[in-house]
């Protein structure tokens, strides 16, 4: 399978499945802040706020493709314009030690007893 259709494998699943896991999550977790990251609100509320770069509450295609390019190039390491498998396993393991601190965080504040809401999903859902 060549990357190109995983890559395409990978997207569409995120798509599908995004909603089931969002909702999944949203039934035994307190709801995020209003608005964007930290409460602040934005036109969008949430972290493709940075991606309306000119602040209409819409993602044109160049901004949107601004922030894939970002990505992809992050996950480019050797920077050759193509990903190998094992660039796309290491960012996948990032990204999963990312995601793991980040609740082990939020474990360990709500045990204290703190009122933190855990790490906001990598995109919202669409309704």
């Amino acid at each position: 399978m060549t990357i190109r259709k995983i890559l395409l494998s990978t997207m569409a699943l995120a798509v599908l499945a995004g909603p089931a896991i969002v909702s999944a999550q949203a039934e035994d977790t307190p709801p995020p802040p209003a608005g964007g990251p930290g409460g602040h609100p934005g036109p969008m509320g949430g972290p493709m706020d940075s991606a309306d770069v000119d602040n209409d509450g819409l993602l044109s295609k160049p901004e949107f493709m601004a922030v894939h390019e970002k990505r992809f190039d992050e996950m480019d390491a050797n920077k050759d314009g193509k990903l190998s498998k094992d660039e796309l396993k290491a960012h996948r393991e990032a990204m999963k030690a990312k995601f793991d601190a980040k609740r082990k965080e939020w474990e360990a504040k709500k045990k204290a007893g703190g009122d933190v809401p855990p790490p906001a999903p990598a995109a919202p859902a669409a309704k």
